[in-house]
């Protein structure tokens, strides 16, 4: 797909979101709707200016990371799997993403594998890195399971799990992930050379 064509397809779609933002004139929705937006054009931007020439497919990948993440980002306050599932699905699914650049290299195939599981590995760390930084500065609670209290209302959180296991947890499980796609591509691949 033309780098024309995506640059609209992606305008388009932010136009559509900051419609659905207007209607609904709410400051979470709009940072969250925002933040999808931004996420878009920087993956546009990055397709781009690397000249990566990503599919249509991984701007899907994108998308389904973003709306995950960010637009049901209350789900985490409702439930104390939800986080957990995240990490997993999006490390495997950011494989997708980043096998796809490494897959153009003249590599062999165990090292495009590795260089893939270590750089989704690399990024969730910093991920995680992020969340501890913004706690520190704003206290949003983006590290620790917290969710709801029945009793003490809708604005107030009880943490279920503390800040580092919090964190270790998530590293843990998105080694899983990445590890799931290793195990996927390893065996896609074997069939492959097989036929």
């Amino acid at each position: 797909m033309e780098y024309k064509k995506k640059r609209n397809w992606v305008i388009g779609f932010s136009l559509g979101l900051l419609i659905l933002f207007y209607l609904f004139r709410n400051l979470s929705e709009f940072v969250r709707i925002g933040g999808v937006i931004f996420g878009l054009i920087l993956f546009y931007s990055i397709d781009h200016f690397f000249d990566i020439k990503f599919e249509i497919k991984h701007y899907g990948f994108v998308l389904i990371i973003l709306f995950f993440g960010i637009i049901l980002s209350p789900l985490y306050f409702l439930s104390t799997s939800y986080d957990k599932i995240l990490h997993f699905v999006l490390p495997f699914i950011s494989c997708f993403l980043i096998y796809y650049i490494v897959d153009k290299q003249k590599l062999i195939f165990k090292w495009k594998l590795l260089v893939t599981f270590m750089f989704v590995l690399s990024f969730s760390a910093i991920h995680e890195i992020g969340e501890y930084l913004i706690d520190q500065i704003w206290d949003l609670k983006l590290q620790g399971v917290w969710l709801r209290s029945d009793t003490l209302g809708l604005e107030k959180l009880d943490l279920v799990v503390s800040h580092i296991d919090d964190t270790m947890i998530d590293m843990i499980i998105g080694i899983f992930g990445s590890l799931t796609f290793v195990i996927v591509k390893t065996i896609q691949n074997f069939y492959k050379n097989k036929k």
